[in-house]
């Protein structure tokens, strides 16, 4: 009989209060030293065996029972620090999928360890599950600023890595390496498709655009404004509040809202929650639209409450869509734990649904790490969040959703979808 063992999970995915939320998810963009804890995988008890005067003899068969493969998954994922509940979530839809999908032949063994969401603590991490643990492939990371220094571990090491939630461009880049995949969406893939979008079918041409000052930022609203002005529009304003900003006022200042019929804003977690209530005290809401990526809302949506209505968003992924594979993954969240999946138990549920269809192409053998390679660049299959691949350069390529912020039934903020862009790679252009 073919079994999938299920490990004990990793860290305690603890259900935190909304305020909490708010802290953590600001910890998406800024990483966290904190000490490493890993943990092992529940390990079976032994059968005990009462002492026999004789050996027992083998009986003649047959049938021999069928073999099953051992793959062992080293998760990598913050359970400490500022990136702690990001890193949680993420675990939680990983874990989610393999004790809900048993791979023929296979028995998978997730071994986690904890980032923290420092770069040195991540490879450290890296190379123990590596050289200590002995697992065949690697996946997890939540901040681009550990994505690149672990790629570049993979690729010295030659061992697979999957990129389940960080966004750095480099990773899957020019100089990105063979041994590299990211099943989650780059930094500015969702943003230059709603860039495209708010200038041609939005008709609106006149942009402030408010982003932190950093990287991720950069990546994000550069990939905006690029096909934003390539569709016919003009950045009036650029603001660039420092990371961590608290007050807006300031840079909200500097807008004329008569020169501007739109805002383009990337901030994460309370930091995306107190620019739009200094929005609102400059009187720039309801009149002025605000655009934003699905992250500008990740556990916060709740607390934004009514000055997030009418936000239109580009994203991966939302409760909201309507497919079979979706409702078995909302099916299984509710039953397994409670309420409605956000974005991250989503990615962590999609990196995990790559892996294990990757490894039965393979049946189960990761002998030959190249064959696993290759089976994850021939993956197609329809998941929660719609039709997925692999480009050549290792990014996936899925589609984004254009969403808007309404009232729902409830009196709650709630996302609805308006339009759907269809196969966005990391180098998509408009359709003609």
């Amino acid at each position: 009989m073919t079994s999938l063992r299920k490990p004990r999970r990793g860290p305690e995915i603890s259900k935190i209060a909304t305020g909490m939320a708010l802290l953590t998810a600001f910890g998406l963009v800024l990483g966290a030293c904190a000490p490493a804890a890993a943990t092992e995988p529940t390990e079976l008890p032994a059968t005990q065996v009462p002492p026999a005067t004789e050996p027992p003899q083998a009986q003649p068969t047959d049938t021999q029972a069928p073999e099953v493969r051992a793959v062992k998954i080293g998760v990598l994922n913050p359970t400490t620090g500022g990136l702690a509940f990001s890193g949680e979530q993420t675990n939680t839809g990983i874990q989610l999928y393999f004790d809900n999908h048993e791979i023929p032949g296979v028995e998978v063994e997730l071994v986690y360890a904890d980032t923290a969401g420092d770069p040195q603590q991540a490879l450290e991490q890296a190379r123990r599950l590596v050289d200590q643990e002995g697992v065949d492939f690697l996946m997890g990371l939540v901040n681009s600023a550990v994505a690149v220094p672990v790629a570049q571990y993979a690729d010295e090491a030659e061992i697979p890595f999957l990129i389940v939630v960080a966004g750095a461009r480099a990773a899957t880049g020019p100089d990105r390496s063979p041994y590299v995949f990211r099943t989650a969406m780059a930094n500015g893939q969702q943003d230059a498709p709603l860039g495209w979008y708010t200038a041609t079918e939005l008709g609106l041409t006149r942009a402030a655009i408010f982003a932190w000052d950093f990287l991720v930022g950069e990546e994000r609203a550069g990939a905006f404004a690029e096909q934003f002005t390539a569709a016919g529009g003009t950045i009036v304003t650029e603001q660039k509040p420092p990371l961590g900003t608290t007050d807006y006022g300031p840079f909200i200042s500097q807008v004329d809202p008569d020169a501007v019929d739109v805002v383009y804003a990337f901030f994460a977690g309370p930091g995306a929650l107190g620019f739009l209530q200094q929005m609102s005290e400059f009187a720039l809401l309801p009149d002025l639209q605000v655009t934003a990526s699905g992250y500008f809302t990740a556990g916060v949506l709740a607390g934004m409450g009514q000055n997030a209505l009418g936000l239109v968003q580009g994203t991966q992924y939302v409760p909201a869509l309507d497919n079979p594979e979706n409702q078995t993954f909302l099916q299984l969240y509710q039953a397994e734990v409670g309420g409605q999946p956000g974005v991250y138990e989503a990615e962590g549920y999609l990196g995990a649904e790559v892996a294990a269809r990757a490894i039965q192409a393979v049946g189960g053998d990761l002998s030959d790490p190249q064959a696993f390679l290759n089976a994850l660049a021939s993956l197609q299959f329809d998941g929660p969040a719609g039709p997925f691949r692999f480009g050549d350069d290792g990014q996936s390529v899925r589609n984004v959703y254009i969403t808007r912020v309404v009232e729902g039934d409830d009196g709650l903020v709630t996302q609805e979808v308006i339009n759907v862009i269809e196969g966005v790679s990391l180098d998509w252009t408009p359709p003609e």
